[in-house]
């Protein structure tokens, strides 16, 4: 789409969207469908900046559609080449929902963090640096829990979270490792079944290794963003386990790859547009997640 041709074409059509003549509509969408996803951009402004009724429902049945296969595609190549690199699996969701958002403007907000934070962890325990990270994300640049709309949309979108600073318990937990990796700090994930938390595992100069039955047993500390930040120890965390009548044997498997991270980025998205009533969006959804 980066000939100008393209370009030109593409808006031509979009303009021929509101035309009543299916025989012209049937031409027009053909020629929209060979063009294929690279026009989701155009079409997303098109259906921003349309007026008409009819043009808007065409725009976006055919966003929907190119977005899906996107989504498809990057994340299934995500998961299979980059998923190392949770920032980019992130923003193939983003761009499901936003196709236009600036990436740059997310980036620099990360960016920010890192150079905030970095400065004051010099020497510093882990205690100590997950207290500095509370005092910068949580104080300084006031991201919050979205207890009023906890199963939003906009909660599933790294670009509304830092946007908007607030979110669900798994996207607050995702700017600190966004930004911990950044700093090398050994901070994980950790899938609890009543919400997405944060572990820091102790340093022994060692890269963190997933799906290692001896992870769980490193954690010295886990962190709850969305509970402002507190703090609590193994014994806390196992009484709560104990509660919700967790399988113990299960715990091994409570740390959470990247993967696991998206997927359940997703699966929370699903559920979202599935409330809202966009059920069969959500259906396609549940298809992309499951194959990964």
């Amino acid at each position: 789409m980066e000939n100008i041709s393209n370009v030109e074409e593409i808006k031509a059509l979009i303009a021929l969207l509101d035309d009543e003549d299916e025989f012209i509509f049937e031409n027009v969408n053909k020629k929209i469908n060979e063009l294929g996803e690279d026009t989701i951009p155009y079409l997303q402004k098109g259906f921003e900046n349309s007026q008409n009724a009819l043009q808007r429902k065409r725009l976006a049945f055919l966003l929907d559609k190119f977005k899906l296969i996107k989504l498809n595609n990057e994340i299934t190549n995500w998961s299979k080449n980059e998923a190392h690199d949770l920032l980019k699996g992130l923003i193939h969701i983003a761009q499901f929902g936003f196709p236009n958002f600036k990436i740059s403007h997310l980036e620099k907000v990360l960016d920010q963090l890192k150079e905030e934070i970095e400065p004051l962890i010099k020497g510093k325990s882990n205690y100590e640096i997950m207290q500095e990270m509370n005092k910068i994300i949580l104080d300084k640049y006031q991201f919050g829990s979205n207890f009023k709309n906890y199963s939003g949309v906009n909660n599933s979108f790294i670009n509304k979270v830092i946007e908007d600073k607030i979110g669900n318990p798994i996207m607050l937990c995702i700017i600190y490792l966004l930004v911990a990796k950044s700093l090398n700090i050994n901070l994980i994930g950790i899938n609890s079944p009543k919400h997405f938390i944060l572990a820091i595992i102790q340093d022994k100069g060692e890269e963190v290794v997933f799906y290692n039955d001896e992870l769980i047993d490193q954690v010295e500390f886990y962190i709850d963003p969305f509970h402002k930040g507190i703090f609590y120890g193994s014994e806390k965390f196992d009484s709560m386990l104990k509660e919700m009548n967790f399988d113990f044997n299960d715990k091994v498997f409570l740390p959470a790859t990247n993967l696991d991270i998206i997927k359940r980025v997703i699966n929370n998205l699903i559920y979202a547009l599935h409330t809202t009533g966009e059920k069969k969006f959500a259906k396609s959804l549940l298809k992309i997640v499951d194959a990964l």
